[in-house]
């Protein structure tokens, strides 16, 4: 009888406990082996290598037999020539295979590193009638997606790319999932095992739920992006979650890095503490790269000293895309330089000029795009940082506004179509030879990624400014007139003796006349000066 009155008492006690307390739904079991360890890496400099950032689905159809996945309305092949741009809402049938098949062209463009978009299990279903053939709608955080192969091709991938020195970064999702994820479709899962706890509001049926004021951080943060259920990682079991799968997928493939989605939408006490527990897990030099899409930089300063190894530099593209696309003036180069680099002085930034969120540059380009896009690109692959391609700009392929004209309804479907492989080996050979050039110099020359940068002059359409390190000094002039324009650029006293300067990019030769150098400059041309001489790097030290 005592012990039947004991036991009662303490069942009290629990449930009055368990009433005090927030619910966190079902309690996850691991899926990363406790068994395995991540294998030993070696020490990265993660500023010397090139980043390329592909969508599977748009760069090379490797494996024709599973275009349709599971879903044959999942597969509706774009075909230029009747404008049927509607299909590229659905799967185009590039896969993992095909990755394979093209890593030798990447290794011929100087690329070292190849993000991938998410290889994750993706829904069976279109989401407000676009198929996710992007990745970002998961239904199975464990799975390859059938429409680009599956664990054993992926691994296989990894493998082939170390063989040629290029690291794999997967693109990890960490803030939603798909609207039809179990979880949240199947009642039982949702209401009785209790997965509804692993969620912030969802509506479910209509844009309630859904982020209505991008500037208002707590929405950014609990809301959900355009109905899809969003993941509350404040919830521990949602963490034990997030973490156990970031480690399954170190362990099956072998990657060197993630990117990281969506980081402005979870708040930073969760990246703190999974930047520290994955760099303790799998490596200091494990990539750890967050997309924070804001040209704000103080803004993005603030997801600074949370244990990324890097941060996009979405201020820069913004300045970048004004300048080179648009024909603003070089100052704004400058300036976001100077405040980039003010705000982030010790963490890498990764510059670009577009990617599969934002209008292709060249259609932002207009006339010469090809001109326009490799000065953009000399400026991305001379600046410090890890610089970062996507896939097509290497042969300025072709894009559309952000929205329609019309009807405002989004078009990121058009800047995402298919590699276009005979502008690869034809008329657009030319661009592919010219950025192959610029990776190889960045690589050759280590002032060009990790020396220091000194700007020599600046007008509306001209910039000139070195790069140098105890070895080597470069001298990078860029034009970004419509026009020839001749400039004889002063560069710091006391610096260079005797010697000249040599373009990397033609093997031209320019004088030194004492303290400068004269040049004529062809509209949008690009120089990469290197002097051979004497010359003192102390004296460049000292200059702001």
């Amino acid at each position: 009888m005592q012990i039947e009155r004991y036991l009662y008492f303490i069942l009290i006690l629990c449930l009055s406990a368990s009433a005090d307390q927030p619910e966190y739904g079902p309690v996850w079991s691991p899926r990363a082996s406790p068994s395995l360890q991540p294998q030993t890496r070696p020490v990265v400099d993660w500023s010397r290598e090139i980043l390329y950032f592909l969508l599977i689905d748009r760069f090379c159809n490797g494996d024709p037999a599973n275009d349709a996945g599971r879903n044959p309305a999942s597969h509706v092949l774009f075909d230029p020539t009747i404008d049927n741009s509607e299909a590229l809402k659905t799967y185009q049938g590039g896969d993992l295979q095909g990755v394979i098949d093209r890593l030798e062209y990447l290794q011929e463009l100087g690329i070292t590193a190849l993000w991938l978009s998410p290889v994750y299990d993706n829904s069976d279903s279109a989401f407000a009638g676009w198929w996710p053939y992007h990745g970002y709608s998961p239904v199975d955080f464990f799975s390859v997606d059938e429409h680009f192969g599956d664990m054993a091709l992926l691994q296989k991938l990894v493998k082939e790319a170390h063989r040629r020195h290029i690291k794999i970064i997967l693109d990890m999702i960490y803030n939603h999932v798909a609207s039809d994820h179990p979880w949240v479709a199947d009642q039982k899962l949702w209401q009785q095992a209790g997965y509804r706890y692993w969620f912030h509001s969802h509506s479910g049926v209509d844009a309630s739920t859904s982020i209505q004021d991008w500037q208002d951080q707590e929405q950014l943060e609990n809301r959900e992006l355009n109905g899809l259920p969003d993941l509350d990682q404040d919830n521990p079991n949602v963490y034990r979650f997030l973490l156990d799968m970031s480690k399954f997928w170190i362990l099956q493939t072998g990657c060197d890095g993630f990117r990281l989605d969506a980081v402005k939408h979870i708040p930073k006490s969760f990246w703190r503490k999974l930047c520290q527990d994955l760099h303790e897990f799998a490596g200091p030099d494990f990539l750890l790269l967050g997309e924070v899409f804001s040209g704000d930089t103080h803004y993005v300063a603030g997801y600074r000293d949370l244990g990324f190894t890097a941060l996009f530099d979405i201020p820069m593209y913004y300045a970048i895309h004004r300048v080179f696309a648009q024909g603003s003036g070089m100052q704004w180069l400058s300036e976001q330089y100077k405040r980039s680099y003010a705000a982030f002085p010790s963490l890498l930034l990764s510059p670009l000029i577009d990617n599969h969120d934002v209008a292709r540059f060249r259609y932002w380009a207009g006339e010469q795009p090809k001109e326009k896009t490799e000065s953009a690109l000399t400026y991305l692959f001379t600046i410090p940082g890890l610089p970062m391609l996507y896939y097509g700009t290497e042969v300025a392929s072709p894009g559309a506004a952000p929205t329609h004209e019309k009807t405002g309804a989004g078009q990121d479907y058009l800047n995402r179509r298919m590699m276009d492989w005979q502008a690869v080996y034809g008329k657009d050979r030319d661009l592919f030879e010219s950025v192959a050039a610029l990776t190889r110099l960045r690589k050759r020359y280590p002032c060009l990624s990790g020396g220091r940068l000194v700007e020599v002059y600046k007008d509306y359409g001209v910039y000139a400014y070195l790069r140098y390190d105890q070895r080597d000094a470069i001298l990078v002039v860029l034009n970004n007139a419509g026009s020839v324009e001749g400039r004889r650029l002063g560069l710091p006293r006391t610096v260079f003796h005797r010697g000249r300067f040599q373009d990397l990019l033609t093997g031209k030769k320019y004088v030194l006349n004492r303290d400068s150098v004269d040049l004529r400059l062809q509209p949008h041309a690009s120089f990469l000066l290197r002097f051979k001489g004497r010359w003192r790097a102390q004296a460049l030290a000292g200059l702001p």
